[in-house]
């Protein structure tokens, strides 16, 4: 896949990645909402985070970068193949990771205030999500192809656009996630000092 058919892709991606877009915006919003009005129920989920986020806890830092990477690699590659079942489960996937990054950030904020907690998200959060939101337009894309080819109002083949989706997974969204790691491994955690 050259430079002219990655561009090529992105434009055809261009309206997934807005749904990807919205879909995330309204579980982020929907997240503050829950933490906001039910501040015993956004502890406990901040609780059932932090006992996750403790199994990456004191890895050496080359450690934890490739444990975010595989991490983030499996879930994004997850959420393309999944878009196969009509795009249903990268739209979960975009919903409720929008809603524990709404909760972790009332919750970060509540505690630390809103400029740390930025700090903890911005440094690898742009490379990362952006990844993960071409990742999760591609599924959306091969739902949406799926769902034509279902209700007959489209003949494209589903392998050859499944084979550019995971050329397009390996050039271009595997290399993002991998700078995103590194910086969340080694920039962002000197940054917080954690």
């Amino acid at each position: 896949m050259n430079r002219h058919q990655r561009r090529a892709y992105l434009r055809e991606l261009r309206p997934f990645l807005i749904a990807s877009l919205i879909f995330f915006t309204v579980g982020v919003a929907f997240g503050v909402a829950v933490a906001n009005r039910f501040p015993g129920m956004a502890d406990h989920f901040g609780d059932s985070i932090t006992g996750f986020l403790k199994t990456f806890r004191g890895l050496p830092k080359p450690q934890l970068a490739v444990a975010i990477f595989l991490n983030n690699s499996v879930k994004t590659l997850a959420a393309i193949l999944l878009g196969l079942a009509m795009g249903i489960v990268p739209a979960l996937f975009l919903v409720v990771n929008g809603v524990v990054l709404g909760v972790v950030f009332f919750l970060s904020s509540q505690s630390r205030g809103v400029w740390p907690s930025l700090l903890a998200i911005l440094p690898h959060g742009v490379l990362e999500l952006a990844a993960v939101f071409l990742g999760t337009a591609i599924g959306l894309m091969l739902g949406d192809l799926v769902l034509k080819r279902v209700l007959r109002k489209s003949d494209a083949k589903i392998r050859p656009a499944l084979g550019r989706a995971l050329r397009f997974f390996a050039i271009v969204i595997v290399p993002m996630l991998l700078i995103a790691a590194l910086i969340e491994a080694f920039v962002t955690t000197a940054l917080i000092g954690t």
